[in-house]
């Protein structure tokens, strides 16, 4: 079963918390796109729920997110290929 990401924004940092009970805390969207990748969550395992007290993440930094770690997914697969 794939882990899923929930990622929303509060107090100035990307939280995501992951399925598996794991979460993770950083202050760029690149850098948690890195995280999550390096987690092994995949763009289409990313959510996006609001709690109380967080804010929501815009529908831009959703876009971006998920095109970050489709990026990183890319990369993966061509250097597959070519090994």
């Amino acid at each position: 079963m794939a882990v899923k990401a929930n990622v929303a924004f509060f107090k100035n940092e990307f939280i995501a918390m992951l399925s598996d009970g794991r979460h993770l805390e950083l202050p760029g969207l690149q850098e948690m796109a890195n995280a999550l990748h390096r987690a092994g969550i995949s763009a289409s395992d990313v959510q996006y729920e609001w709690q109380s007290g967080w804010r929501m993440i815009t529908a831009g930094q959703q876009v971006a997110l998920r095109a970050a770690i489709r990026q990183q997914e890319r990369q993966v697969t061509k250097l597959s290929i070519a090994a």
